[in-house]
């Protein structure tokens, strides 16, 4: 079981750094989508399938197949003549990549000395099983916990974010419709009735 979570994890950090050395956008997308498959399988070996479902549901199966899309609509021809393909050179994103990973490098050292600290100073006669069977609540799975807590506490928040995500839809939308005159429209009325006539 250590092993398998070893694998994701290194497979995780693997994909991580191809999403961004990739000089190619889709494969960069797939890279993406590899990441967000492994990180579904290391939720599902910490037994915590509802979030494990939910990646794969919401991240690859809607983002990263709309980030494919959008890759696929765009030119990048242009991009690549601009010095950002595989004919140009991207060392000038480094320091930011750099500085952008330590600060990323040093919170998670944080949180883990803090979490090594609050474990130091805790007394050692005192019971801290908070467990569902000490609690007396009854055998309830984590999906359904996770249920009660956004459509009852957080259900505007849930409702928020349904909205935040009808505007994007509606945006893109806006963005990619064509109202070019080149387009040939049918007036179906003058197209019978000049069958009519005849």
């Amino acid at each position: 079981m250590e092993g398998l979570f070893y694998l994701f994890a290194l497979s995780i950090v693997l994909s991580g750094i191809m999403v961004i050395s990739a000089l190619n956008p889709v494969h960069s997308v797939l890279w993406l989508i590899v990441a967000f498959v492994s990180a579904a399988a290391l939720f599902i070996l910490l037994e915590v399938d509802f979030i494990a479902l939910i990646f794969l549901i919401v991240y690859v199966g809607a983002i990263a197949i709309l980030f494919l899309f959008v890759i696929m609509m765009l030119n990048l021809t242009d991009l690549e003549r601009g010095g950002i393909g595989p004919k140009g050179d991207m060392s000038n994103y480094l320091p930011a990549g750099f500085i952008i990973g330590v600060v990323f490098l040093f919170e998670i050292l944080i949180f883990h000395l803090r979490s090594i600290r609050s474990q130091m100073f805790i007394p050692q006669g005192t019971d801290l099983d908070y467990s569902v069977q000490s609690l007396n609540i009854g055998p309830i799975t984590n999906i359904e916990v996770l249920g009660r807590v956004l459509y009852t506490n957080y259900y505007y928040l849930f409702i928020l974010a349904s909205f935040i995500l009808l505007v994007a839809m509606i945006g893109a939308i806006v963005l990619t419709h064509d109202t070019g005159t080149e387009i040939k429209r049918q007036d179906i009325f003058i197209q019978t009735s000049r069958q009519l006539w005849v």
